[in-house]
């Protein structure tokens, strides 16, 4: 586990901040980063006022490459309209909640299967949340938008519309189409489950969905584990990973939507999307580093080091839904 050293000054002078402003009634984080003498790391101070109840804030700081807003979501519905399943409507309202709570202006669209191909762009972050029936060619066309730079995000078992069948033992599709295996997660051992880096960073939820993926298959695919692995005699499970495609990211969980996590609740899967994204870790280029502060109720005020460099995005949240907190910032490498 990373974590950053805290410091106990507060003045240094910003290099490049480009935050977020929340519009909603919550604590904002003004943060602001400086790169220190020698290069190789960066000083970060971050500034918040009191909060009528206790709470615990976590600052992350995650190394990308590529510099950019908050982007545009697209949720892709299998149904259409004005059919779109209970999954689809789920996520887009968890997630346009979330969105506008922290003040961010990113869109939130839904959009029939049908009419992707219009839709695709790869500046925006597109989500498949169910299963899908989707021909070869059309798959082909999204797996060449992720390499092209596009970042996809699959819920669930055949959500994945390029992923190979596992018929009587034997894989079957396209060569190129990939080779993942869902398995059931039976049972929740707290002792058997060891959450990532990502994970803490971000404090994912979904910790125990009804689906998980084999990490034998993943691994293969040179993927990062993003959120918990389960120790198995049969095998490892991640609930969920990030696969580098070309030059964009796939990213797995292994779901359902309609039960995402027998510990979190049904926004669990909502809120790890949206950590994923407004913390950079869909461009980053390493794991975070981070830092927890313990709970408190006073205005706190200070600065940490990170060894991290180049272009990050320092993220300031606390896990606790009934405290929103939000800060974040870009922080260009030059």
């Amino acid at each position: 586990m990373k974590r950053i050293m805290l410091l106990a000054s507060v003045g240094l002078v910003a290099l490049l901040v480009m935050a977020v402003q929340p519009t909603y009634s919550m604590l904002h984080v003004d943060l602001e980063v400086r790169k220190l003498e020698g290069g190789g790391a960066v000083e970060i101070g971050y500034l918040v006022g009191s909060s009528p109840h206790r709470y615990e804030m976590i600052i992350s700081v995650m190394p990308v490459d590529e510099l950019k807003d908050v982007p545009d979501i697209l949720i892709v519905g299998a149904g259409g309209r004005p059919e779109w399943s209970s999954a689809v409507t789920g996520l887009y309202d968890h997630i346009t909640a979330e969105l506008k709570i922290r003040g961010i202006a990113a869109s939130v669209e839904m959009v029939d299967i049908g009419d992707l191909g219009s839709e695709m762009d790869t500046n925006d972050v597109i989500i498949i949340a169910e299963a899908v029936d989707m021909d070869e060619e059309a798959a082909a066309d999204l797996m060449a938008w992720v390499m092209d730079g596009g970042r996809l995000i699959c819920v669930g078992p055949s959500s994945l519309p390029f992923c190979q069948k596992l018929v009587d033992k034997r894989w079957t599709g396209p060569d190129d189409f990939l080779r993942v295996k869902y398995q059931r997660l039976n049972g929740y051992r707290i002792d058997a489950v060891e959450a990532s880096t990502y994970a803490q960073a971000l404090s994912l939820r979904t910790s125990a969905p009804v689906w998980a993926l084999e990490k034998i298959y993943l691994d293969d695919l040179g993927a990062m584990t993003i959120g918990y692995l389960h120790h198995d005699e049969a095998g490892d499970l991640v609930t969920s990973a990030m696969v580098p495609l070309g030059e964009g990211r796939l990213i797995l969980f292994g779901g359902p939507v309609s039960q995402p996590s027998v510990v979190a609740g049904d926004a669990a899967i909502s809120w790890d999307i949206v950590q994923l994204i407004v913390s950079g870790a869909l461009w980053s280029t390493a794991e975070p580093e981070f830092t927890a502060f313990p709970l408190s109720a006073d205005a706190r005020a200070g600065t940490l080091i990170s060894s991290m460099d180049g272009d990050l995005v320092v993220l300031a949240y606390s896990p606790q839904s009934h405290v929103p907190l939000y800060g974040r910032t870009v922080v260009a490498a030059s």
